[in-house]
């Protein structure tokens, strides 16, 4: 059954618009809480938020955030509250109401909790957002080398080396489950036409056999894991999975990734490390073409930047290809 937002986007009933875009829309609410109360919705007719695809998510709040602007301004508010319901249409749709306190909006009233029960809620919450690591599940860990983790590299990435703790704590808890890990490295010649004195872009960076290359000594470096060196060749290194031969444009060969994961059963991948903007966004955009079911998790990558907004722009492409970020 079409719904009633559905009906008002494609102009059957009538509305106050405020806003559109080729995936959202947004109008005033007929029953408002205060004068602008607006609501915000995506033309994708979905009933759970969080059940949008990514692009369309992304859209969404981007819209979100334009269209609260734009009410501040108008109404001269102090804040715009954001709100998120849900059972009054089954249809996705954000609450964006101009208030001055929160004495505009009737929370529910506090209930009691004791610390015991405040640390089991915490607990489980918690629990369901770890991932689930298997023997079927790979970690792979993206280039977290001297040169790009360490402060002091040739190539260092802002908060390169912030993210190592985080990922140890990932490898402690995939190890145990029995999950593969995986270690990739940047091993270049010292001439390469991926370095900038040979043609390229980059400062000379992780040559092989150089304190540059090696894995930072603060990662955990598990004995048993699969380690896959990329760029020995020349090549420009960026996915762990494939490589580009400089010498022929577009020539694609593999890093033999592929075939130890096959080999070993693997089904899922979760990705962390540097570059979020090259290296991890070429990795995890192979695994999901070659049929790996793939997260990312967001909080354990960092971004060049070499263009402000490079990294952003690297998370909103891979969950455009259906990469789970967490």
């Amino acid at each position: 059954m079409v719904s009633i937002f559905t009906k008002i986007i494609d102009g059957e009933i009538p509305s106050h618009r405020v806003y559109e875009d080729d995936s959202t829309f947004a109008f005033l609410d007929i029953n408002p809480r205060s004068p602008g109360h607006t609501l915000v919705v995506p033309k994708r007719e979905v009933d759970y938020l969080f059940d949008l695809p990514p692009a369309d998510y992304d859209a969404l709040w981007r819209a979100a955030a334009a269209v609260a602007d734009g009410i501040k301004q108008a109404t001269g508010c102090s804040r715009v509250l954001v709100v998120v319901v849900g059972f009054e249409v089954p249809h996705a749709h954000v609450h964006l109401i101009p208030a001055e306190g929160l004495e505009d909006f009737p929370f529910p009233p506090p209930i009691p909790q004791t610390p015991e029960q405040l640390a089991a809620t915490a607990t489980a919450i918690a629990a369901r957002l770890e991932i689930a690591y298997d023997p079927a599940v790979a970690l792979i860990v993206v280039d977290v080398q001297n040169d790009f983790a360490d402060p002091s590299g040739s190539l260092a990435v802002p908060g390169g080396a912030e993210i190592i703790p985080l990922i140890n704590t990932e490898i402690e808890r995939a190890g145990a489950a029995g999950a593969t890990i995986v270690y990739t490295q940047d091993w270049h010649p010292p001439s390469t036409p991926h370095f900038a004195k040979d043609g390229g872009v980059w400062p000379v960076h992780c040559v092989e056999d150089t304190w540059g290359s090696e894995l930072h000594p603060h990662l955990e470096v598990v004995p048993d894991a699969v380690f896959t060196r990329k760029g020995s060749g020349g090549e420009d290194g960026y996915s762990g999975f494939t490589m580009r031969n400089p010498s022929e444009e577009g020539e694609e060969t593999s890093t033999g990734l592929e075939q130890v994961l096959r080999e070993r059963g693997i089904e899922r991948v979760v990705i962390a490390g540097i570059a979020t903007d090259y290296c991890v966004k070429e990795t995890s955009l192979d695994a999901v073409r070659l049929g790996f079911a793939t997260i990312v998790l967001g909080a354990a990558i960092r971004a060049v930047d070499l263009q402000p907004g490079d990294g952003e722009r690297s998370v909103a492409a891979m969950r455009a290809a259906g990469i789970e970020l967490r």
